[in-house]
């Protein structure tokens, strides 16, 4: 107990030190065994604070720490019961997806013409292939535009002018286990292989002049319509009924989604501030759709009349039609992705990976079944048991989803080893230094020498990746606790005081 006050001294003091530039320690090989007196002395110190620190009692809370250069257990609690990963688990989508896809993969999105047009006349519709790529964005669809243009096309004669084929993935939207509650909402965007901008609007509300006035509101940089209710049409439709509220009280800004097609923003923003979220879009092949028509429309090219953002799957080529190719778009490599999505925590590029998996492994469409299939066999290759995983979607989002500390350090070392360790420790976030760490751990001995990935959920925190430690070379580590409903801010610390004494 005298080693844990005392760890727990100095971690206070280092915390009180005004946080500058923090100097990154990137994880290697050199440094010295961990010897006998050295385990024995971080066990005292780690039961220590499990026993006492109020972060996490009545709670879930398990911790696996291992060298990874050799497997040396260096502390254990829990190893083997089952918690909610949540977004750690974003680690084995990654992991497989580097394994089975390469480090090189790119989402590849295609976009067809029916025929040489007559006159700048085109009169089957342009036919987009959804390549799941989570990323395309506005500047990509102006480089399709562009091409159409180049290729002779002035105006479309028949309707729809624009058909989105999202057939390489499955239709349904969600994973087993996630929450309605969080469909409105942009890191619970719906799956598609038709997705652009991550499947989100980024929502900015603004306070009107006078406390009552409606606030002016703007999705994806384009004024929302003030109004009650959901605007008529097809497509996708958006309306704001947010108001100014008083100054200095909280924002209530939030979405919902009171009929099929349409994003509605309600709440009130304080006056004389303003308030922002990412508001998931229904559905994503109206989105894109939608998103083509309006490039198409900037570039000079004309519509037809009766032209509307319909919301039906693509069919296929009418008999006896020849499509050719006018625009590709590629992603950038998954390794450059992975930052994205180990960074940022992101759900629908993580959702996207693992029905790719699918289709590398078992064809089209990707599901999400056969995507976890593909992570149970790469778990398999590297030694994981069966039972310490239970895989309902590749994000962690789901609430079924559970992992053991020992399977996510399992996984962790075979990264280690492996050829892409490099490509790995690039893409985690780093404690007080990027991604969903930036603002974590700072001030701390933690600071710029943990690279791990974050995940919380209601009631749920967890931590996995590595540590650089002063003196005994690398650490792999999973602290996973979950039934959790104290106090925030002393779970933190907690959390900062167990990764600190790894790194010491």
């Amino acid at each position: 107990m005298l080693r844990a006050v005392a760890f727990a001294v100095c971690l206070a003091l280092a915390a009180a030190v005004p946080a500058g530039a923090t100097a990154v320690v990137t994880p290697s090989d050199a440094g010295a065994p961990w010897g006998t007196a050295d385990r024995a002395g971080l066990r005292a110190d780690l039961d220590a604070l499990f026993a006492a620190d109020p972060g996490v009692r009545g709670a879930h809370a398990g911790l696996l720490a291992v060298d990874p250069r050799d497997g040396t257990v260096l502390y254990e609690r829990l190893a083997d019961e089952a918690f909610v990963p949540a977004s750690t688990l974003k680690l084995l989508v990654g992991a497989a997806a580097l394994a089975q896809l390469g480090a090189g993969y790119r989402f590849h999105t295609v976009a067809l013409l029916s025929a040489v047009p007559a006159a700048g006349v085109e009169h089957g519709p342009i036919v987009v292939q959804g390549g799941g790529d989570p990323l395309l964005g506005a500047a990509d669809l102006d480089g399709l535009a562009a091409a159409a243009y180049a290729a002779g096309v002035r105006s479309f004669a028949g309707a729809p002018a624009v058909s989105v084929d999202d057939s390489l993935f499955e239709r349904a939207p969600y994973p087993p286990g996630w929450v309605w509650d969080d469909f409105p909402y942009g890191y619970a965007a719906p799956v598609s292989a038709a997705s652009f901008e991550e499947n989100a609007l980024h929502v900015v509300a603004r306070a009107g002049s006078h406390e009552g006035d409606p606030a002016v509101v703007t999705a994806a940089g384009v004024a929302v319509p003030a109004a009650a209710a959901c605007p008529a049409g097809a497509g996708l439709r958006v309306a704001a009924a947010v108001t100014t509220g008083r100054a200095g009280t909280d924002s209530t800004l939030d979405a919902a989604w009171p009929e099929p097609g349409c994003i509605l923003l309600t709440g009130a923003v304080p006056a004389g501030g303003s308030d922002d979220l990412d508001a998931a879009v229904p559905n994503p092949r109206a989105r894109l759709a939608g998103a083509v028509r309006a490039a198409l429309v900037a570039h000079g090219i004309a519509l037809s009349a009766g032209d509307a953002e319909g919301d039906e799957p693509y069919a296929g080529p009418p008999a006896g039609t020849v499509l050719r190719p006018s625009w590709a778009h590629d992603s950038p490599p998954l390794q450059a992705m992975l930052g994205t999505m180990w960074e940022n925590s992101d759900n629908l590029l993580a959702e996207c990976l693992l029905r790719t998996l699918s289709v590398y492994h078992a064809g089209r469409p990707g599901t999400t079944a056969d995507g976890v299939a593909a992570e149970l066999d790469y778990l398999k290759a590297i030694g994981v048991a069966p039972g310490a995983v239970s895989l309902h979607d590749g994000s962690g989002l789901s609430i079924y989803d559970r992992a053991t500390p020992r399977a996510l350090v399992a996984l962790l070392s075979a990264l280690w080893k492996g050829p892409t360790r490099p490509t790995v420790l690039a893409a985690l976030p780093v404690a007080a230094v990027r991604g969903t760490l930036a603002n974590v751990f700072a001030g701390t001995p933690a600071a710029g020498r943990i690279f791990a990935k974050t995940g919380s959920m209601m009631h749920v925190r967890a931590l996995a990746g590595y540590g650089a430690t002063q003196s005994h070379g690398p650490v792999a580590f999973a602290l996973l606790v979950d039934d959790w409903d104290g106090d925030p801010a002393a779970l933190g610390a907690f959390r900062g005081a167990v990764v600190s004494r790894l790194v010491r």
